[in-house]
């Protein structure tokens, strides 16, 4: 899946969040070292709806799913999270990789399905007493 790669492609979670658009991949200038969190390539995700990038390390790209339309994790979205992969690692930061442009994606904001899962989800309804009525919802227009 690496080498088919493109900008703009979905990047999803294991658990199916969609974390961003894919946008650049940098390679490590030194050694990597897997068991010490340092790996050899990161992809950049972009996500412009709360404006932070990721940096995701691409032996984390799920290679059996090769359906091309997206990228798809083997990590979820709790692991992003607690490996806090929204840093920029250091060897970007000291300027010590090699960046690889991908291919240009399809950029049509058609294509490109909204990020995360909608706030929704973890709504709890309002018990009777506060629920509105309908005279409440009439006046509210």
């Amino acid at each position: 899946m690496k080498q088919n790669l493109r900008q703009n492609m979905p990047v999803l979670t294991a658990d199916a969040y969609r974390l961003g658009q894919a946008h650049t991949l940098y390679h490590r200038q030194e050694p990597a070292e897997p068991e010490h969190r340092l790996f050899a390539t990161y992809l950049m995700v972009v996500n412009m709806t709360i404006g932070d990038d990721y940096y995701v390390p691409t032996a984390h790209i799920d290679d059996a799913r090769q359906e091309g339309t997206a990228v798809y994790l083997t990590l979820t979205r709790d692991d992003i999270q607690d490996q806090q992969l929204t840093r920029t690692p250091q060897f970007i930061v000291d300027e010590r990789f090699t960046e690889e442009k991908l291919a240009p994606g399809d950029s049509s904001a058609a294509t490109i399905p909204a990020q995360g899962k909608p706030i929704a989800d973890n709504i709890v309804p309002l018990p009777p007493n506060l629920q509105p009525t309908p005279e409440d919802q009439n006046n509210a227009s």
